[in-house]
Order: C-alpha cells, then sequence, then structure tokens
C-alpha cells in the first residue's frame, strides 16, 4: 500500500476546515498593471517595425510569453489591441505635459514665452520617430478601422486642444487678450505651429532645427498679434 505524501499527511493532521491553501489564481491589480504596460510595448516594438498587417496576435503572444487565450481575452482583436497601443502613448506623452504647464499656471512667464515652449514641446513628439511611424499606420487603418480615427481624435488631438486652452485661460480676463473662443483658438494655434512641419516629416522630409525655431517664433508672434491688445 502507498504511503501518504507529506502534504496529504500534513492536511489529513489539520483539523476540519482548516486546510492548507495553495498559492496560485489571478495576479494582484498592480501585477496586472505591470503584465498589460509589458504587453503594449512589445506590441508598440513590434508595429512599429513590423507594420499593422504583418503583426499578428500569436506572433504578440509569443513574444511577451503568455498565452493567447490570455491575450484574446484581454484584446478581442489587433485593432484593438492597436487602439490601447495609442492610448498608452497619448498618456505616455501627455500626461508629464499638462502636468508641467499647470504648474506653469503660477509662473511668471508671459503667455508668448510659455507658448513657445508648449510649442517646442508638442513639435518634438510630433516628429519623434515613434510618433510618426504611429501615424501613418494609424492613416492607413483609419479607413478600416474608423473608431481608430475617431480614438486619435478624441483622445489626442482634442487633448492638445484642452492644453492650450489651460494656457489661454490663465491670460484672458487679464485686460491683455481678447478671444471670445477659446477652442477656436487653441485649434488655430496648433494649426499653424503643428501644421506643415507634421505633415512634411511624415513623407521623410525634414527640416533644420533653425528653421523650425524661427517657424515657432513667427507662428505665435502671428497667433499673439490677433488676440493681444495693443
Amino acid at each position: 500500500m502507498v504511503s501518504d505524501t507529506a502534504d496529504t499527511a500534513r492536511s489529513r493532521a489539520l483539523p476540519r476546515g482548516k486546510q492548507v491553501k495553495h498559492r496560485g489564481g489571478r495576479p494582484t491589480k498592480e501585477a496586472a498593471a505591470e503584465r498589460d504596460e509589458r504587453l503594449l510595448e512589445i506590441a508598440t516594438r513590434m508595429f512599429m517595425e513590423q507594420g499593422f498587417d504583418a503583426t499578428s496576435m500569436d506572433s504578440l503572444a509569443e513574444a511577451a510569453a503568455i498565452g493567447k487565450a490570455t491575450l484574446y481575452a484581454r484584446y478581442a482583436d489587433k485593432a484593438t489591441l492597436f487602439a490601447a497601443v495609442l492610448r498608452l502613448r497619448i498618456m505616455q506623452i501627455y500626461v508629464p505635459l499638462e502636468e508641467e504647464f499647470k504648474g506653469a499656471m503660477h509662473g511668471d512667464d508671459d503667455l508668448g514665452t510659455t507658448l513657445r515652449s508648449v510649442a517646442w514641446n508638442l513639435l518634438d513628439h510630433s516628429l519623434s520617430p515613434d510618433a510618426l511611424e504611429l501615424t501613418r499606420i494609424l492613416s492607413a487603418q483609419s479607413v478600416r478601422f474608423p473608431e481608430l480615427g475617431q480614438l486619435a481624435v478624441r483622445e489626442g488631438f482634442l487633448r492638445q486642444v484642452a492644453l492650450i486652452k489651460t494656457i489661454l485661460e490663465r491670460f484672458v480676463g487679464t485686460s491683455i487678450c481678447r478671444i471670445d473662443d477659446l477652442d477656436l483658438a487653441a485649434d488655430l494655434f496648433l494649426s499653424i505651429v503643428l501644421g506643415r512641419s507634421a505633415r512634411t516629416a511624415l513623407l521623410g522630409a525634414s527640416f533644420e532645427r533653425e528653421y523650425l525655431e524661427q517657424r515657432i517664433d513667427a507662428a505665435v508672434a502671428i497667433f499673439l498679434g490677433g488676440f493681444i491688445r495693443g
């Protein structure tokens, strides 16, 4: 007759209802969040290096060392996964910017200095290789998956508008600004600052840093000329 194992013997020695509980089960919220962020970072790399169509859910599961069932339980399809990648990148870019310029609201910088600073931050992000590659993918896939384009507008562009609007609000009512529609003013500012520079970079061309400096200075001057009382 085969003898009991040590675990079985210990379990039988315990009173009823006091059986040994083995560790396992679902990960903690923190561990799950870390796992998901790692998965999205791997997905970002694969999308940028291989493109949207060449990146498969199966290959991603293998690269991230997770089960395919786990991956599909979290992201139903590739478009949903790419949407999560976009959201992560947007958060990584805009949360620090919003915190930085929220603090600037209590500083002594004038409107022109503040607008030049935020313009450089936004332009640097929009012209980075990662941002350009993700934008190319988004442009190519938004016809098939219009929800991706809607996400980019809602959580990307409109967040930019809100950031500029927050800066402008500091100066409205100080007798130096005449801005009736802050949302429109913020939209126009982004258009003249980012417009052609970002579109040209998407085509593979680039501008010298010196020219971009001149362009931002001129854009801010033109913008202020329309809103600042003389």
